[in-house]
């Protein structure tokens, strides 16, 4: 029995893609939603002014009761936590909770990342034959402010980010102590052990402009309370709006933008654009 475990903060343009690419590999979907970001203030401090807390442009219940309700295999349920911190061990032991029993596998994805036709069969092989290792690890193919709406293939994307976790496919078999997530889907005290086989998309640097605001400021008030990077207040303005094919040092991180050096033409390949 396999499982997919979806958290949704916010970013619902590709949700369906994901959960398409995924629908026919598993058994269950658990969509886990929040209605409140990890940590509310009153204001925060933008550029120098003092701006009221951002409301979430999204209305995220009504656009997943819209496309998943009538499908048996999805489970939609609300979640509120203050902490990313084990927010996936969290979330598994509440599926287990709700189905009363525990699968045999569990992919935990967020709702930018999509599959190729077939990968996540081929994931789940590549950890079956690694019989020494509790999880398996994807690397992210990022593309860089993508329309899908111009139902073309082009698009641009930056360069691999060798350690950047992607979706995480647990054998439960192998964690008889349950699982214990860090701030995304991996292990919290384990190794991240990455496929040799296996790239997903990550569409997270092309949500919509009111969506990409919103994850910004979010950015800038929780980063130093969870532990995250301090991001550059200025990015969303300069490197994202802003952005021409010919920019460079374009990652969010303060004091750390040469990480991405730049974003370059990229054509989507057919096993992932097939659910676009």
């Amino acid at each position: 029995m396999k499982w997919a475990i979806y958290r949704i903060h916010y970013g619902i343009d590709y949700i369906n893609e994901s959960i398409n690419s995924i629908i026919h590999d598993v058994d269950k979907v658990f969509i886990f939603y929040s209605l409140k970001p990890w940590i509310e203030k009153k204001s925060l401090i933008y550029k120098g002014k003092k701006i009221p807390f951002p409301e979430n442009p999204e209305k995220i219940l009504d656009y997943l009761q819209s496309k998943f309700k009538k499908n048996k295999k999805i489970i939609i349920k609300n979640y509120e936590c203050n902490t990313p911190l084990n927010q996936f061990g969290k979330l598994y032991d509440l599926a287990c909770l709700i189905e009363k029993t525990k699968p045999n596998y569990t992919l935990f994805m967020e709702p930018d990342m999509i599959f190729g036709s077939y990968q996540l069969r081929c994931l789940k092989f590549e950890l079956y034959i690694k019989f020494w290792i509790p999880f398996i690890v994807t690397k992210q193919i990022e593309i860089w402010k993508y329309d899908k709406s111009s139902k073309i293939k082009n698009s641009f994307r930056i360069p691999l980010r060798k350690r950047r976790i992607g979706p995480v496919l647990w054998k439960n078999d192998r964690n008889t102590n349950g699982i214990v997530t860090g701030l995304g889907g991996g292990s919290l005290d384990k190794k991240n052990n990455f496929s040799f086989l296996v790239k997903t998309l990550n569409m997270g640097f092309s949500f919509n402009k009111e969506t990409m605001y919103y994850k910004h400021l979010l950015s800038i008030v929780f980063s130093n309370i969870i532990g995250d990077s301090e991001p550059d207040e200025y990015w969303y303005d300069n490197k994202w709006i802003g952005w021409n094919n010919a920019m460079q040092d374009l990652e969010i991180t303060k004091g750390s933008q040469h990480f991405i050096k730049n974003a370059y033409k990229y054509i989507i390949p057919n096993k992932y654009y097939k659910f676009f």
